[in-house]
């Protein structure tokens, strides 16, 4: 049972679904209509004779605007937004008034938070645990209504066994299927993660062969401008001493064998030419003043929906100038690793990228979240990222913050091997 608990929730899945900085404009327009259709309908209520007594009007009209305001944010706060709409509200409104709480816009308030809870808290095991909480709290609220409900009501007015099997059916309809349509929506997100990590590794991997296929092309090219360099400054070695040889007794051969070494000469600077186009690498480097620019156009790509990356230079920027490529390289690369686990392994929805140029070069990466469980990674990301940090003669710092997050300080020297 508890394992079938924890697949059921995801609590063992490594998948963190993105969740936006703030609430989508579609999400607002829904809280709205649906607080409208809830407020018509006890405003209808209230015009009643019979239902009048049981109506707050303004109470009502506050409650429903709360309703409405953790609506809009249940994609930002899932978890927040169900234990205060969908458990606080929802019992709160049904011991007050139970006609508010009754009202179809507001059941489907009450539906929605939950399913978007089960669909994109980012901890399986919080959702878990607060979701038992809520349906414990439903459990309890209904046994202690129906019981006072039988202590004030005459023997003929109570419920039969058919009400307690439709309301048993009806509640387990709707938070069950609540939550089974949320828990479909999250595990098809991961499904559709898992497949653009899948195509990207295929371009990734296409992308190495390729790179592999061209290194072989020109440790090919390399081996023959060897060969034909070689050849080149043999025979060059052979005229000259031979015109050495010849320069006193026959300075017309001699003359013949420097013409020759000329154009041998020229020759080989051609093939040499040719052949070194061709070894040229024109991809772009992030090194020296690049990086800075390669750095920027990092985190512009990794901020996305649901982590905002700010990037920051302290420093004259000129500075840069002075990092050599490896150097250079070694920083976006570093950076690159650090942000791609904060998204892999951390709630966070903010990170901060932070270059320090002086005597020496400075950079800092920290995030706002906590560890998601079962994400752990094997660890080589970081081996790789002090093995840079050594080579280039500098020092690095990774570990959690005090208060919350991560950190990964590096320190390069302001002259470092490359």
């Amino acid at each position: 049972m508890i394992d079938w608990l924890r697949g059921f929730f995801g609590i063992d899945d490594d998948f963190v679904r993105p969740t936006p900085r703030w609430p989508s404009i579609s999400d607002i327009v829904v809280a709205i209509l649906l607080a409208l259709i809830s407020l018509a309908l006890i405003l209808t209520y209230a015009e009643i004779e019979e239902y009048a007594e049981y109506v707050d009007v303004w109470p009502n009209v506050l409650s429903l605007i709360i309703a409405a305001v953790l609506l809009s944010f249940r994609r930002v706060y899932p978890l927040t937004s169900m234990l205060l709409l969908t458990g606080v509200h929802f019992i709160i409104s049904g011991v007050l008034w139970p006609l508010l709480s009754s009202t179809p816009g507001l059941q489907v308030m009450y539906f929605l938070s939950l399913y978007t809870a089960m669909a994109y808290a980012k901890r399986r095991d919080w959702l878990a645990l607060a979701t038992g909480a809520i349906l414990l709290s439903m459990t309890i609220w209904l046994i202690l209504a129906d019981t006072y409900q039988r202590s004030v009501s005459p023997a003929e007015d109570l419920p039969t066994g058919w009400f307690y099997v439709s309301t048993l059916l009806l509640n387990a309809a709707y938070f069950g299927g609540a939550m089974w349509l949320g828990r479909n929506a999250w595990y098809q997100a991961r499904d559709a993660a898992t497949l653009v990590e899948s195509r990207a590794l295929v371009r990734a991997q296409g992308e190495q062969l390729a790179e592999q296929a061209v290194l072989q092309e020109r440790l090919r090219i390399a081996r023959d401008l060897h060969d034909s360099v070689a050849h080149h400054i043999s025979l060059i070695g052979i005229q000259t001493a031979a015109a050495r040889r010849a320069m006193e007794s026959k300075p017309e051969l001699a003359a013949e064998a420097l013409i020759e070494v000329e154009d041998m000469s020229r020759r080989a600077v051609t093939e040499l030419r040719t052949l070194l186009g061709s070894l040229r690498d024109v991809s772009p480097a992030a090194g020296s003043g690049d990086s800075l620019e390669a750095l920027a156009e990092l985190c512009d790509a990794a901020s996305t929906e649901g982590l905002a990356v700010t990037y920051e230079v302290v420093g004259d920027p000129e500075l840069a100038q002075d990092l050599s490529p490896t150097q250079g390289g070694a920083l976006v690369r570093i950076a690159q690793e650090a942000l791609t686990n904060v998204r892999r392994h951390s709630t966070a929805s903010q990170a901060r990228v932070v270059v320090r140029l002086g005597d020496a070069t400075e950079l800092e990466i920290t995030d706002d979240g906590l560890p998601v469980p079962n994400t752990g990674g094997s660890g080589l990301g970081h081996v790789g990222m002090r093995e840079r940090v050594t080579a280039l003669g500098g020092t690095i710092d990774l570990g959690p913050r005090p208060s919350r997050g991560y950190r990964v300080h590096v320190r390069l020297p302001g002259k470092a091997a490359s």
